[in-house]
């Protein structure tokens, strides 16, 4: 496995979601009830970034066609059957590390 650091952990605050890029792929960071998740930043639907959208509370909207997703699991909600792909994420003194060649 190849970590790669990505930001500090402080600075994605609890509810909240962002972009990064960790090498060249897109990772969407989501902080989900103190829980931290990385996900690739496309909808499964047509790839869209999803890092455009502040998540409600665990759930996140798709802003170009209303597809919903699960935060902590990252499973489709609406609708099921999708899911966001998961990339291996550690906190380590402070700092999110991620890991997307897993």
């Amino acid at each position: 496995m190849t970590y790669r650091r990505v930001m500090k952990a402080d600075d994605l605050w609890e509810g909240e979601t962002t972009g990064v890029v960790v090498g060249d792929t897109p990772v969407l960071l989501a902080n989900v009830g103190g829980v931290v998740r990385a996900y690739a930043d496309r909808c499964a639907h047509q790839g869209v970034a999803l890092s455009r959208v502040r998540p409600a509370g665990k759930v996140l909207t798709c802003w170009a066609h209303g597809w919903k997703y699960d935060l902590l699991t990252g499973e489709g909600l609406n609708p099921r059957g999708v899911a966001l792909t998961r990339f291996p994420l550690k906190i380590e003194e402070g700092e999110i590390w991620v890991d997307v060649d897993a």
